[in-house]
């Protein structure tokens, strides 16, 4: 498979209005979409390698206010988080929003900036926050010859102070394309898959804590997490 870089492939996106659309796939399944990718498509290469480490922390307030927003689906929510790329120690602070219209905004920052928590405070207000998960996986981003891209994740780990999930049969693949599927989409439709609710960080949690309320993510918990969560 040929291979693009990041700069070549952000200037495939600068003018697409994009549609995000997710997948849970099984290893075998994930496989069986690679080998059938049209001829075209090209494979991100970041520092010599196709399979870029991610590590993520998430925070949240003493009352997991960030994980309940999404649960209970409040118009007003918010999660933040300290994401590592592994292979180029590129760090960033990022805070993601959802307002009333349900309009998602997401913001960050280099993490060595001296201001950066300021930028949360002045996004979310004063919030005590402390780090409540960490997410690790390996990313492989696709560019096929139709406008948008595809993100396939592996090797998902989720860990809190004292307990950790891995070695699940999982992988994430998510779309980004224009309000026309694209060509990964329809692929994907062929082989019998269809967008589901997922998140790391809602799923991860209620994984992790088989005690809070994860209506939300019901179906994906008990498919691919082995856990039938509480309903509250």
């Amino acid at each position: 498979m040929d291979t693009i870089t990041l700069d070549e492939l952000t200037r495939a996106d600068a003018m697409m209005t994009r549609v995000d659309r997710k997948y849970l796939l099984r290893e075998s399944e994930a496989q069986q979409l690679i080998d059938a990718l049209p001829h075209a498509t090209r494979v991100l290469t970041v520092a010599g390698t196709t399979s870029q480490r991610y590590d993520t922390t998430y925070f949240d307030t003493a009352d997991l206010d960030s994980y309940f927003g999404a649960a209970r689906k409040r118009r007003k929510r918010f999660k933040v988080r300290v994401r590592t790329y592994v292979d180029t120690d590129a760090q960033f602070l990022e805070v993601k929003t959802k307002g009333p219209r349900g309009v998602t905004v997401k913001d960050r920052v280099p993490y060595d900036d001296p201001g950066a928590w300021g930028f949360v405070t002045e996004t979310l207000g004063p919030l005590d926050l402390a780090p409540v998960m960490r997410n690790t996986y390996r990313r492989t981003t696709l560019s096929p010859p139709d406008p948008g891209r595809a993100t396939v994740d592996r090797d998902l780990v989720w860990e809190s102070a004292d307990r950790r999930i891995a070695d699940l049969d999982l992988v994430i693949v998510e779309t980004k394309s224009g309000p026309t599927p694209s060509s990964i989409d329809q692929l994907l439709f062929a082989l019998g898959h269809r967008p589901r609710r997922v998140s790391k960080f809602g799923c991860g949690m209620a994984a992790l804590h088989p005690e809070l309320p994860a209506n939300n993510w019901h179906r994906t918990l008990t498919d691919y997490f082995e856990r039938t969560p509480n309903h509250a």
